[in-house]
């Protein structure tokens, strides 16, 4: 299925190099639903939110990190005020989005790749000590956890820190489960009702991608129970957490598939990007296009208008209307090196039921 409605124009004051992230906010404020926020190449971290007179977005605060230093990655803490930065030297940055004021939180070795929180706001129970807490994952191989309780005062510090035994090259974190994929096409499993040791002896189920080539994107279901990777030739694998409880008989069973492929030429699958109430999902590529999933069905919704240039990060809206908006990030990747390129542009589409709902 494809000839979907074209997209409208893109956001304004987009980022002048590289878009890495993009992520929208999950508060429960009216005020605070529906913002983006982006990191890029330029070292700016970028909100933007939906104008109250218009049907667009408008930008409404560009903050710099650190002069000459990239960012990978983002997450917003626990207000739109303070928002976290992941820097290619490896530093943790937080941003008053208000007053432009940056503080370090901590440092990895390497390039902080991957920053997430919990995308759930249920209750959590009394014996996990990192409910609310902010994931990072680095270049350098390693997961740390930092609190942001306090944004006035920043950690020092990670409240925990483990080893995953290679580059980490995507995160992401739904209830209870944390999901890393890294290099040598590695997948990582954590349950974050433990703690200390026994939260790092939860990557025991540590796991080997059922792709043949390098990871590159990663996301998990919205109900935690599977997850997506794609890879950079191509493929997107479709694997659940508990794999040794799920037969055949439940409908349940790992799959593989081909996509964003044009005539002989293979692309990367850059982003995954789950619908948090209908659970199909979105694959972004170095294509240009942007395809809507049913992995329960095994099927294809629907295909988006083709971009310009590679697709670099995907994000659904969150909160009670959730997935009713779909962010784009156009901005080449340079998987066929340095070239002139368009410019980078970031989309917010309204997406409609049938493509994103399945039809069975």
């Amino acid at each position: 299925m494809s000839g979907s409605a074209p997209y409208p124009p893109p956001l304004p004051n987009p980022p002048t190099d590289g878009i890495t992230s993009l992520t929208f906010s999950h508060f429960d404020d009216e005020a605070a639903t529906n913002v983006l926020l982006s990191s890029s190449w330029d070292g700016t971290l970028r909100l933007y939110k939906k104008s109250p007179e218009a049907t667009g977005f408008e930008s409404t605060s560009v903050q710099k990190a650190a002069e000459n230093v990239p960012l990978l990655s983002a997450c917003f803490g626990h207000s739109l005020r303070y928002c976290y930065g992941g820097g290619l030297d490896g530093v943790l940055y937080q941003v008053d989005m208000e007053r432009g004021e940056t503080q370090t939180v901590g440092r990895h070795d390497k390039g902080i790749s991957a920053l997430c929180t919990s995308s759930t706001e249920s209750s959590p129970p009394s014996s996990s000590p990192f409910f609310g807490c902010m994931a990072s994952g680095s270049w350098d191989g390693t997961l740390k956890l930092w609190s942001t309780k306090s944004p006035s005062t920043p950690s020092s510090g990670s409240i925990f820190e483990t080893s995953v035994g290679g580059k980490v090259f995507g995160m992401d974190w739904v209830e209870n489960t944390l999901l890393i994929a890294t290099s040598g096409r590695k997948v990582h499993l954590y349950d974050i009702r433990k703690s200390g040791e026994a939260f790092a002896a939860v990557s025991t189920q540590q796991r080997e991608s059922t792709l043949k080539y390098q990871t590159r994107s990663c996301a998990l279901f919205p109900n935690s129970e599977g997850f997506a990777l794609g890879s950079i030739e191509g493929r997107v694998a479709i694997e659940y957490v508990e794999e040794n409880d799920i037969t055949a008989a439940q409908g349940k069973k790992k799959y593989a598939f081909k996509c964003h492929r044009v005539d002989d030429t293979v692309y990367p699958v850059n982003a995954v990007a789950f619908h948090p109430r209908f659970g199909t999902f979105a694959t972004g590529g170095c294509d240009g296009s942007v395809v809507m999933w049913d992995a329960k069905h095994k099927k294809r919704l629907v295909a988006l208008p083709r971009l310009e240039t590679s697709i670099s990060a995907l994000a659904f809206s969150k909160g009670p209307t959730g997935g009713s908006l779909l962010a784009v990030a156009q901005s080449y990747t340079f998987e066929e090196g340095e070239k002139d390129h368009p410019d980078d542009q970031i989309y917010v589409r309204t997406m409609l039921d049938h493509e994103v709902k399945s039809s069975k």
